[in-house]
């Protein structure tokens, strides 16, 4: 039988409860059928173990000489995937306030960039658990994989608990609830740039969708550390949504025809939520009152089909502002054009600072590194279902744009999509894998 042999890090990083744990301390997941009731999840759970006897082919064996393949913290118990024990984890955070369009526009981007990254930059964006991205792959299929095309579809908001958080009960019948991560891998393929290099510049993207409550004032609690993971995030993405704002609203009314302005729509201090984001960061971070966050700050500003109108003539958000090229020895690489979407971004916060100062202001005072990016995940206005009374949209009518503008312009700098390190001040969370000093960027 051929040896197997893998790249570990001496750290691994979980995603669930934040806990960095060394390789050699991660649990297995028992296989057997008669080995159930984890104590700290639930009776139908299959039990965790510390496995001291393996097989030759590398699995732990349970106490009923199972084969085991399923990998956990060995703190909460949740599972981890493989990949977390070979390649750095790089967290995004996504804020903002409820019905604010964070989970359209995770799943569009998700579906696009598993397209675009490959064609364009040669880089293999998929799944690094099928199992926790089950919740984003079905928002994926319900939007952009519908038999009847013109079916009304919907994505429903992310509730305070559900299928998008895991219980661990640390405390008998004192249940925790942590946030339930989406986890993809990110690797150079053969054809791009640095393929050669897949085994150790492959890194695992992690993204949280929170439900927006859990980012008003006093929703973080002990038993629901929701939002804990911004500490760890390398990049903070504030979803702000104008068509909660009533003084945009009222500039847009006679320019377009959009359910979504009528006088009935909820509206949200979006910079109180962006407030308390960054002294959650702060707090939790170790920082000063005043200081500002040490991540890059990107604003997604959702729903530009419908406040487009506002933009100067010219501007164009319809086309990608980047593209792959080919290089003499056959490889390629892609390009993003970082002018093209920093001159959008400082148009963009002028129409933000025109219309919601205080948003801006707290937005300015929040980082040294602001951009601000215009997406729409369904490219049109939705339309109100009379049966339901509920917006939904029409996948024949779904045309994202600019949803992966915000993933790519920061893979931009640090070196995944040029093939260079541009800025090495924002590296992922890494373990030293044993006997080689980490790599950096692509």
């Amino acid at each position: 039988m051929p040896t197997v042999r893998r790249r570990l890090l001496h750290k691994v990083h979980c995603p669930h409860c934040w806990h960095t744990f060394r390789t050699e301390e991660t649990l297995w997941v028992a296989a057997h059928p008669e080995l159930r009731g984890d104590p700290l999840l639930s009776p139908d759970e299959p039990i965790r173990f510390l496995p001291s006897r393996f097989a030759v082919s590398g699995e732990a064996l349970d106490e009923h000489g199972s084969r085991c393949q399923r990998l956990a913290c060995p703190r909460c118990h949740l599972g981890i995937p493989p990949a977390l024990m070979e390649h750095a984890i790089r967290i995004f955070s996504l804020v903002g306030s409820p019905g604010s369009g964070k989970s359209y526009f995770l799943a569009a981007a998700a579906w696009q960039m598993r397209q675009k990254l490959p064609t364009s930059f040669a880089l293999a964006f998929a799944d690094a658990d099928p199992l926790c991205n089950r919740i984003i792959s079905e928002n994926e299929e319900r939007l952009f994989l519908q038999d009847d095309p013109e079916r009304l579809v919907y994505i429903e908001k992310t509730e305070l608990a559900g299928a998008q958080y895991d219980s661990v009960q640390f405390d008998p019948g004192e249940p925790t609830l942590f946030p339930h991560p989406f986890l993809f891998t990110i690797r150079p393929m053969r054809d791009h740039v640095n393929g050669h290099g897949a085994d150790v510049l492959s890194e695992v993207l992690c993204l949280y969708d929170n439900a927006g409550e859990h980012f008003l004032p006093g929703a973080d609690t002990p038993n629901a550390p929701g939002t804990q993971h911004l500490a760890r995030s390398k990049n903070l993405f504030m979803v702000f949504d104008p068509l909660q704002d009533v003084r945009f609203r009222a500039s847009l009314r006679g320019k377009v025809a959009d359910p979504q302005l009528g006088t009935s729509s909820r509206a949200f201090r979006q910079d109180v939520v962006l407030q308390e984001m960054v002294d959650r960061v702060r707090r939790y971070g170790g920082l000063s009152s005043d200081a500002r966050v040490r991540q890059p700050l990107t604003v997604i500003v959702t729903k530009s089909d419908a406040w487009g109108p506002l933009l100067m003539p010219g501007v164009d958000i319809s086309s990608d502002p980047y593209a792959a090229e080919a290089r003499a020895n056959g490889s390629r690489i892609g390009r993003v054009d970082k002018s093209r979407v920093e001159a959008v971004s400082a148009q963009v916060e002028s129409i933000i600072r025109d219309a919601a100062p205080e948003f801006a202001a707290v937005v300015r005072d929040s980082s040294e590194r602001v951009l601000y990016v215009p997406v729409s995940a369904i490219g049109s206005s939705p339309e109100l279902d009379a049966g339901s009374g509920l917006l939904k949209v029409r996948p024949r009518d779904i045309r994202p744009s600019w949803v992966t503008v915000p993933f790519l312009y920061e893979f931009s700098r640090w070196g995944r999509i040029v093939g260079r390190v541009e800025d090495r001040s924002d590296e992922p969370m890494r373990g030293e894998a044993p006997g080689e000093e980490p790599h950096d960027g692509a």
